[in-house]
């Protein structure tokens, strides 16, 4: 495959860290010419699902402007700067929004939002065995409730459409696959 040209481009929007907004004139390679291509830049995000001792797993339900409607998803924020290791990003926002701290953590990798528009990423983990670990910690503009429910329970959630946000969606389905490979291996 071969990369699009960049024939011009404008700068629209510059929010750093938030968004970079530009729209740029490209050639494809097969010589069509597209003017105004919007494409933007967001930071990238943490994202994780965790389990306590007894398996259940914390949700987060929140306002979500963007979508205009109260959601429940995975314990989530953006990593602090673009060289925030995303593993502290991630274990930073489950203690401020859950309180829960410790565990055993590991990567399901990261995923990109949306190719058309932008490179941002919600890197995604798992931290299973988490236990208190002291009080939320919500900064000004977070209003949010923790719930808790059995990994069953998430899945259902999906499955009806009562969790439908993308990174959460997939968060949720690897969390749970690699739940399952832990399980047959330790059963093994």
């Amino acid at each position: 495959m071969i990369p699009w040209d960049v024939l011009a481009s404008r700068s629209l929007i510059d929010r750093q860290p938030w968004m970079s907004l530009w729209e740029e004139d490209v050639r494809l390679p097969n010589g069509s010419v597209i003017e105004g291509y919007l494409r933007m830049t967001a930071r990238d995000y943490a994202i994780v699902f965790a389990t306590l001792p007894d398996g259940s797993v914390p949700l987060v339900t929140q306002y979500k402007h963007g979508v205009g409607v109260v959601c429940r998803d995975l314990p989530a924020g953006y990593l602090s700067t673009p060289d925030e290791c995303p593993l502290a990003a991630a274990q930073r926002e489950l203690r401020e929004e859950t309180g829960l701290a410790g565990g055993e953590w590991r990567s399901l990798g990261h995923l990109a939002i949306d190719t058309n528009r932008g490179p941002t990423r919600a890197h995604v983990y798992l931290a299973t065995g988490v236990d208190m670990g002291g009080d939320q910690e919500l900064d000004s503009t977070e209003s949010l409730s923790v719930s808790y429910h059995t990994p069953e329970e998430v899945r259902d959630m999906v499955q009806l459409g009562e969790i439908d946000l993308l990174a959460s969606v997939a968060g949720i389905t690897l969390a749970l696959d690699a739940l399952r490979a832990l399980r047959v291996r330790n059963e093994s």
